[in-house]
């Protein structure tokens, strides 16, 4: 029915707060509050004692509901001791982040004040994550890429696991560390150098492409003529060619690359001067990575102490580390692990957020006997 001017007022009507956000993050606080007792209850006594308490309580909800409050406990254990943190979130919210997709997300939320968390945040977290997958489903699709980068932008190669059922890779180049005192990464260097010789041996043998290269460089330079030009000398002028069309080549792309730079620059400094977390400002980071010191450069002595002051102590841990040369660099991935590069080691360590501020001193103690 309509509302009408002599109409009461549904609030007025119940006697209710006309607030319809005060409601729902009333309805959430109480539905945890049903989550974690379900939990405790479900973790505490048997099965049978567990369904018997529930009949004691007339529970008629339907197995449904249950195991619904259930998820929400499970995955929201952190915060079963203040549960008012997530008040502000509605309970399908709650239950999307439950998912393998999202759940990466529910350690953010911890980074907030109490009282600071609200589901608009929330929802651009997710909108963040779902950008995230999107773009790493794009890059997983394209050709497979043995490069990675270091915090500080350089570049170095990555190879993926070696599964074999019967372990050949592993078991020969054992012999050759255990044996020889080789490293890894000589080992590897050395082998694909050499393959990679031969692959190219093998494709100077192919009397069809030789002739036909041979021709495109005796056109393209117009120096020399066919019959003129001896074996040993049509190699070089191939290699000569080859190399400058590799370094105009890389000017070209070098020049492209420098273009948006500044773009990015700017991008990155209003995304971190409107950050008001730290999920955010790793966000950032993360997607402009490669001109993140620049950036710091160009913000404020204010500005870097906002940020600063929004950084959990275990990355503050880390950092200070990194200022007092006990460890190189380091680099946060999605998962909550660290990756920490320290001298004398040719990868990465990597640490788990709940280990780092252990990690960290352990570290301390030995540089201390070390020096």
């Amino acid at each position: 029915m309509p509302a009408t001017i002599t109409s009461i007022p549904y609030s007025q009507k119940h006697q209710l707060d006309p607030n319809p956000t005060a409601h729902i993050e009333i309805s959430s606080l109480e539905y945890l509050h049903v989550a974690f007792l379900l939990y405790e209850y479900k973790t505490t006594y048997s099965k049978k004692e567990y369904r018997i308490l529930l009949d004691t309580y007339g529970w008629d909800k339907g197995s449904s509901e249950e195991k619904r409050a259930l998820k929400i406990a499970e995955n929201f254990q952190d915060f079963s001791t203040c549960p008012q943190h997530l008040a502000p979130i509605p309970v399908t919210i709650l239950l999307r982040l439950c998912s393998l997709q999202y759940k990466q997300i529910i350690s953010q939320l911890q980074d907030y004040p109490i009282g600071g968390l609200t589901c608009e945040l929330v929802l651009e977290l997710i909108e963040e994550r779902k950008a995230l997958l999107k773009t790493q489903k794009q890059e997983q699709q394209k050709q497979i890429s043995i490069w990675r980068r270091t915090p500080k932008g350089d570049r170095y190669c990555q190879f993926p696991p070696q599964y074999e059922e019967d372990h050949q890779t592993g078991v020969l180049t054992q012999e050759l560390i255990d044996g020889y005192g080789l490293l890894p990464q000589q080992i590897l260097r050395e082998a694909i150098a050499d393959y990679h010789a031969r692959i190219k041996s093998q494709e100077k043998e192919q009397p069809q492409e030789e002739t036909a290269e041979s021709e495109v460089v005796v056109v393209e330079s117009g120096m020399l003529p066919q019959e003129e030009i001896s074996p040993t000398e049509r190699e070089k002028v191939i290699e000569v060619n080859s190399t400058l069309k590799q370094n105009e080549q890389t000017s070209t792309s070098n020049a492209t690359e420098r273009q948006p730079v500044g773009e990015e620059v700017s991008m990155l400094v209003e995304k971190l001067k409107s950050a008001t977390s730290y999920y955010q400002i790793r966000s950032a980071i993360y997607r402009h990575l490669a001109v993140k010191d620049e950036v710091w450069k160009q913000l404020s002595s204010e500005e870097q102490l906002k940020i600063e002051r929004l950084l959990p102590q275990e990355v503050s841990a880390l950092k200070t580390a990194r200022e007092s040369g006990l460890i190189i660099d380091y680099y946060e991935l999605e998962t909550g692990w660290f990756q920490v590069f320290i001298v004398g080691e040719n990868k990465p360590v990597s640490v788990s957020k709940s280990n780092v501020i252990t990690w960290v001193q352990e570290q301390q103690k030995l540089n201390c006997v070390t020096t």
